[in-house]
């Protein structure tokens, strides 16, 4: 039993880093419009995806969406307003495994976390009681802890999760199987999401400008927060944007 629920706590960590890696792509789908990206290297312009949307319109709900991360901390990455036209399966995406990791992060807390050290009682020598309001500070302060009221994006709580999963060092008590179980099950849950998001957003084009190799035609897949190709249809010969950057 005991090395299942090790393998249970492995592969629970591995899906919480994979969140982590992920979100700055998930991100980008938000703020890039990839299907306009091309290759400089090569003077290729793309076809444009015909969209009909409003930029202004998108950008005002993307503002909607996104209003309650403005008081984020700087270290994480947090949803933002974004410039470009939002992809609205992505937002959803987004959203909802924000909420899930957070709130997993919330009740875990509540049950694990150390509460912070109680101050000096007005009796003590006042030598030792400020020496306690130290400690007491410190330990308030400790950067290891969750905090319910700052720590309100999806990879704050995701690194807490993992520092948890991970039993490192800090103001708490070691998960129990239970506990491991109920992060196994959201972050499973959270990393399908995730990996469905991206697989299912790679989109596929025809470029309007012939092969400079052959003059086939081109084509060019690109969406998923992964590195644009482009590839000939005749000869095979493949490009990516780093390639001919």
């Amino acid at each position: 039993m005991a090395s299942t629920a090790t393998a249970t706590a492995e592969q629970t960590a591995v899906r919480l880093q994979y969140v982590i890696d992920s979100w700055p792509h998930l991100v980008d789908m938000l703020t890039t419009r990839h299907n306009a990206t091309w290759p400089p290297a090569m003077g290729i312009r793309h076809v444009l995806d015909g969209r009909d949307d409003d930029p202004e319109a998108d950008r005002a709900l993307a503002d909607a969406l996104f209003a309650r991360t403005a008081e984020r901390a700087d270290s994480c990455y947090t949803l933002g307003a974004s410039p470009a036209p939002v992809r609205l399966q992505v937002v959803d995406v987004m959203r909802t495994v924000e909420a899930d990791l957070v709130y997993l992060a919330d009740t875990l807390a509540q049950e694990v976390q150390r509460p912070v050290m109680r101050k000096a009682p007005s009796h003590w020598l006042p030598a030792d009681r400020e020496l306690r309001g130290r400690l007491v500070a410190k330990d308030a302060a400790d950067p290891r802890r969750w905090r319910y009221r700052e720590q309100r994006s999806a990879v704050c709580a995701t690194g807490w999760l993992l520092a948890r999963v991970k039993q490192r060092p800090g103001p708490f008590l070691p998960l129990g199987r239970s506990h491991v179980h109920r992060v196994a099950a959201v972050v499973g849950t959270a990393h399908d999401r995730i990996q469905q998001a991206l697989g299912g957003a790679r989109t596929a084009q025809v470029v309007d400008r012939p092969c400079p190799l052959c003059g086939g035609t081109l084509g060019m897949s690109s969406g998923d927060g992964g590195t644009p190709l482009v590839v000939c249809f005749k000869c095979s010969q493949e490009w990516t944007l780093p390639a001919t950057a």
